[in-house]
């Protein structure tokens, strides 16, 4: 037991010196590490720095383009608004146009429908087998706007008339609506019998202020204009009834009618309030009605041609919205992954300063406990040297020791053995016994 508490002791001590010895090498190595650390940080810092100030410069200049970029962008997103303003409008005139378009169209085959006569005139004219039939009156004769009331109460039932070439051809025309039973129709005939150019009175060429020949308010196809100077030859047109009665009273050989639709004469009149619409009227009406039409399709095609410049245009200036402003927007992320960066670099460099000064420190305290170990290390070292050198137990004497613990070991595991075997056998005999005595008593009770 002397000899184990020498060599513990030994060990201890050992022990210790080695661990403080690993302490000082660890402390040493600790030192070199802060001292890379420090160089280290200093690079880092230095290094962000240069960067950083770098990048200043390359912001100052991303700013200035910035600047022409907005403006640029600012300049697309006027044209794109003008473009798309400019495309609406068309939009709205071609809605416009179509629905005119369809409006006039309406007009147009309802005025038509109107035309179409259900009496002997109709019938003539949805003939196609009689030579000669030119036509209605209404279709042949054009009226100046406005005139139409005068017109038709000048030509009486001539308005509503059919135009043939000749007398032949109104004969014939006569003949088939009575063999038809078709009904009756007014004639007018194209060629007359009479002078080619009738005489026109003397009373219409001396005419008070405000009158006009009828005459001059028509323009009629050629081969109906004959009879038209002979229909219209001593008709003038006046405002009132007033005027009217003043022209007659002053030429009994003129007849006379308003604007109105009211006509008077030496020996005839006509007039009073409206009546339903002359043929004269619906034909001007459907003229009209055509006119609107076509210029209602003019301006839907006119407009249709321009949408499609218009949305090339719009097309265009939304492509060069989108690449002002994807270039924004990419200047946008240069400048704020620039910013991110700065930020970074100046956090590097503030971390890279706070390292070094936490380095520095933990260099001093480093320093501070490498020099505490050493001296420590050198007291253990010269403490196990001195107790290395006392004299040691011998060397039999432990061996001894060691056989002689071996043996009584040996006996006694040997005695235990035996006691084991003993009790084993004791427990048997037992056993049998309880056996025994339970198989007597159980006989006895038999």
């Amino acid at each position: 037991r002397a000899v184990a508490d020498r060599r513990e002791g030994l060990a201890r001590l050992a022990g210790q010196v080695a661990a403080r010895r690993s302490r000082v090498e660890a402390a040493e190595a600790e030192i070199g590490r802060l001292r890379e650390s420090v160089g280290e940080a200093e690079r880092r810092g230095h290094e962000a720095t240069v960067e950083f100030a770098a990048l200043e410069s390359r912001v100052a200049g991303a700013e200035e383009g910035e600047e022409g970029l907005d403006a640029e962008h600012e300049a697309a997103v006027g044209a794109l608004e003008a473009a798309v303003a400019e495309l609406a409008r068309l939009k709205d005139a071609e809605q416009a146009a179509d629905k005119d378009r369809a409006t006039w169209a309406a007009r147009v085959d309802a005025l038509e429908m109107s035309l179409v006569r259900k009496d002997g005139a109709g019938a003539l004219l949805a003939s196609d087998d009689l030579p000669g039939l030119l036509g209605s009156v209404a279709a042949l004769v054009s009226v100046r706007p406005g005139y139409e009331d005068a017109l038709t109460a000048a030509l009486g039932a001539a308005a509503d008339a059919v135009a043939v070439e000749s007398l032949e051809v109104a004969v014939d025309a006569l003949r088939r609506l009575r063999s038809e039973d078709a009904g009756r129709a007014s004639l007018v005939v194209g060629t007359t019998t009479g002078p080619a150019t009738p005489a026109t009175p003397a009373a219409v060429r001396d005419l008070p202020e405000g009158a006009v020949p009828a005459l001059d308010l028509v323009q009629v196809a050629a081969p109906l204009a004959d009879a038209a100077r002979v229909l219209l030859a001593d008709v003038v047109v006046v405002e009132d009834l007033a005027h009217a009665r003043a022209l007659v009273t002053r030429h009994p050989d003129l007849t006379a009618v308003t604007r109105a639709g009211d006509l008077l004469g030496s020996a005839r009149a006509s007039g009073g309030s409206a009546s339903a619409p002359s043929a004269l009227e619906l034909q001007a009406a459907l003229d009209d009605a055509r006119d609107r039409l076509a210029d209602a399709v003019a301006r839907g095609e006119r407009t249709r041609f321009e949408l499609q410049t218009a949305r090339a245009t719009e097309v265009a200036a939304r492509e060069h919205h989108d690449a002002t402003l994807e270039r924004l927007h990419e200047s946008d992320a240069a400048l704020a992954a620039v910013a991110e960066q700065l930020g970074h670099l100046g956090s590097v460099a503030r971390s890279a300063r706070a390292e070094v000064e936490r380095a520095q420190k933990a260099l001093e305290a480093a320093g501070e406990r490498l020099a505490t170990d050493q001296a420590e290390l050198a007291e253990l070292a010269e403490r196990l040297e001195h107790a290395e050198q006392d004299p040691e137990e011998s060397d039999d004497r432990i061996d001894d020791a060691t056989t002689e613990r071996e043996r009584t070991a040996a006996e006694a595991s040997a005695a235990r053995a035996r006691e084991t075997e003993a009790r084993l056998t004791l427990r048997t005999s037992e056993e049998r016994a309880r056996a025994l005595a339970g198989r007597a008593q159980s006989l006895e009770r038999a």
